[in-house]
């Protein structure tokens, strides 16, 4: 009886630990959605192609919870950017599953728009870059098959030879109006 007790405490121990990590991280930033700042970045993946502003996600492939409806959501706001816009911009989403398909980020990111990148790293790159942009990521204690993970926006600007960090979005639904009024202003600076 005494070691049943034990089992079923220990089980609703880890599942208060499971909750916990998922509600916290949103609890402490509630009343923040939005913060600037201008953190210069030494990342090779960010920002590597055409564009001089980039949203950067970080998620994993098959995320149905967390990155399926934010992935969504951009997809159907980024096709409705004007094609002047969309010229400066890109999406670039960061696989965290470390999973050994690399093609399959790429293709997920393109089923939310074709424009979208999805980035494979190996485990210690991503490592570097969850790191520097202070991403919490682990395996789930409710469920193995899923990811517990930081699910912020964030904006990447080229200035000259240096790449920054200029905003990052906490709040879910995004506030769109004010993200396309950031990006507008990071063109015309």
């Amino acid at each position: 009886m005494k070691q049943k007790l034990t089992a079923s405490l220990l089980i609703l121990l880890v599942l208060l630990v499971s909750i916990a990590a998922v509600i916290l991280p949103t609890f402490f930033t509630k009343g923040v959605s939005r913060i600037e700042l201008n953190q210069e970045l030494d990342l090779e993946r960010i920002l590597d192609k055409q564009h001089e502003i980039e949203l950067v996600f970080f998620g994993y492939a098959g995320c149905r919870n967390i990155c399926t409806p934010r992935l969504e959501a951009l997809g159907n706001w980024y096709a409705k950017l004007p094609a002047e816009t969309q010229k400066h911009l890109g999406l670039k989403f960061i696989d965290i599953s470390m999973r050994e398909d690399k093609t399959l980020p790429d293709s997920f990111a393109k089923a939310f728009h074709q424009d979208f990148e999805g980035i494979f790293l190996d485990k210690d790159v991503i490592r570097v870059y969850t790191k520097t942009f202070s991403i919490y990521f682990s395996k789930s204690l409710i469920d193995e098959n899923e990811i517990d993970h930081t699910a912020h926006l964030f904006i990447v600007k080229r200035n000259d030879d240096h790449k920054q960090l200029r905003f990052i979005y906490t709040a879910y639904p995004y506030d769109f109006e004010q993200i396309r009024s950031d990006i507008e202003e990071l063109i015309h600076e």
